[in-house]
């Protein structure tokens, strides 16, 4: 579904984050990418959405270019990005940011309701504290609110960053079942994590990175189960 080859970008003139990072994202898949602190994940993220410009490399979506598409472009072409930071708009109700979701099709009323209704089957939760502010929620409900948030636009391609960050670790692996499910149901993800053995997990395809590279890639059975021997063979190898 997503290609990208060869990607260079960074944040200021001279100083590259990503240094020819390549991926493929595919449907029906969960994709993920793995690296220490400050080797570009996020990065590579914010350039597939059109948050950050590539200076050299090509992104394709199918055979369309993505070259030069700003981000408030991408919902229309079946892409969304969740990022590690919580986004929901704390003082607006659960329902209200579910219906912010559906903002691109707000004039067609029945799918937009459609839409809501299917979230409500698929986080019970959300239908329970419907009315009650999203910034009360705890971690896992309001990550859960995000993920119900992006698939107001039923999109094809999703892009997660950290999705169990300081969430306690029986939601975290909710989380990732439900990660999982969306793969399932056909969904292209790629998951960027720190936690190595929950997206291992759940992951067909693996890339790890350091230093803006792609440093190693391929199937969830090539990487090992032993965390401790991924993170010191792989990561900080010399």
């Amino acid at each position: 579904m997503l290609t990208a080859r060869s990607l260079v970008a960074g944040y200021l003139p001279g100083v590259n984050i990503l240094n020819g990072m390549s991926v493929d994202v595919l449907r029906g898949q969960v994709r993920c990418v793995l690296g220490p602190n400050g080797t570009g994940k996020s990065t590579l993220l914010k350039v597939l959405f059109g948050f950050l410009p590539a200076q050299q490399g090509d992104m394709h979506l199918g055979t369309t270019s993505l070259r030069g598409v700003a981000s408030h472009d991408m919902g229309h072409r079946g892409i969304t990005y969740l990022p590690q930071r919580p986004s929901v708009f704390p003082f607006l109700s659960v329902e209200v940011n579910l219906r912010l979701g559906t903002w691109s099709f707000r004039r067609n009323r029945a799918l937009a309701r459609e839409r809501i209704e299917r979230a409500y089957e698929q986080f019970p939760i959300l239908h329970e504290r419907r009315r009650q502010l999203a910034g009360t929620l705890s971690g896992g409900q309001q990550r859960q609110l995000e993920i119900a948030r992006a698939l107001m636009t039923d999109p094809t391609v999703m892009l997660i960053d950290e999705p169990t960050a300081s969430i306690e670790p029986r939601i975290s692996a909710q989380i990732y079942a439900l990660i999982a499910g969306l793969a399932r149901d056909g969904k292209a993800i790629l998951l960027v994590d720190q936690n190595i053995k929950g997206a291992l997990g759940i992951a067909d395809y693996v890339y790890v990175m350091r230093t803006g590279t792609l440093f190693a890639e391929g199937p969830r059975d090539a990487f090992t189960d032993d965390v401790e021997t991924l993170v010191s063979r792989w990561l900080y190898t010399t």
